[in-house]
């Protein structure tokens, strides 16, 4: 049985059995991966501080046949004001599930990683949620490859008469080529300039993005239904992000 030690994000937890408990995990070295915890859900369990969800934490795992075990988990940062703040808690969660679906499993994807647990890191001190929720929408589309195309039609190339997005086709499209689409949202110039922006600029910064002219209620339904399209199916975490926000 071979072990190794990684730092990692707790994405999500599941129970498993009568005492114990699976991890998904987005590590620094080993990519996403599950994890069983044994006794996780004792009361008195070194496990159960540590484990939390949103939780940073250097971890040692043994290779298992089916499942690897986490044997160690010393705690790095809680994100406890996470958890406490139903708002962040809900852009959190919606995060968490994001990455869930869209990394694979056990590929290398440090750079995902650094970028979560800087986006974790400033939801804790964010006065703009939103807003850094939808810069972390597209920055992660960006760095898995399915970011949308902004600038040409998808279509034809054009970008001279830009006017729709298309979810499904995955990105802007021309007047044209908009007469024999169906699943289309209206954008203007300011809402594509201010993708483009968000894809760029550092999210320690995004305040200082011109939101002149800018639909925020179009860029929202633009990138859930482009996810949603992706993954054919609506995220569960959604749903309560709505509710919440409602």
């Amino acid at each position: 049985m071979s072990m190794y030690r990684t730092r990692a994000l707790v994405l999500k937890t599941r129970n498993l059995g009568e005492a114990d408990r699976v991890l998904l995990l987005l590590t620094e070295d080993h990519g996403k991966l599950e994890a069983a915890v044994k006794g996780a859900r004792r009361q008195r369990s070194r496990f159960v501080g540590n484990t939390l969800p949103f939780n940073l934490i250097h971890a040692m795992f043994f290779t298992g046949k089916n499942l690897d075990q986490l044997s160690q988990a010393q705690l790095i940062h809680s994100f406890a004001v996470l958890r406490e703040d139903l708002v962040k808690m809900a852009y959190a969660s919606y995060w968490a599930e994001l990455v869930g679906e869209f990394v694979p499993e056990r590929e290398n994807v440090r750079e995902i990683f650094r970028f979560m647990l800087a986006a974790l890191i400033t939801l804790e001190k964010s006065d703009t949620p939103e807003l850094l929720n939808l810069a972390f929408q597209i920055r992660i589309l960006n760095y898995l490859g399915y970011q949308p195309e902004l600038e040409n039609c998808v279509s034809c190339g054009d970008g001279s008469a830009v006017v729709q997005f298309s979810p499904i086709e995955g990105g802007v499209v021309c007047r044209q080529c908009a007469a024999d689409l169906r699943d289309l949202i209206p954008v203007n110039r300011a809402d594509i300039r201010f993708l483009i922006a968000l894809s760029a600029t550092d999210i320690r910064k995004l305040a200082e993005i011109d939101q002149t002219g800018v639909q925020l209620g179009t860029i929202r339904a633009l990138l859930r239904r482009f996810i949603e399209a992706r993954l054919d199916k609506p995220l569960k975490t959604q749903v309560f992000l709505d509710s919440v926000l409602a």
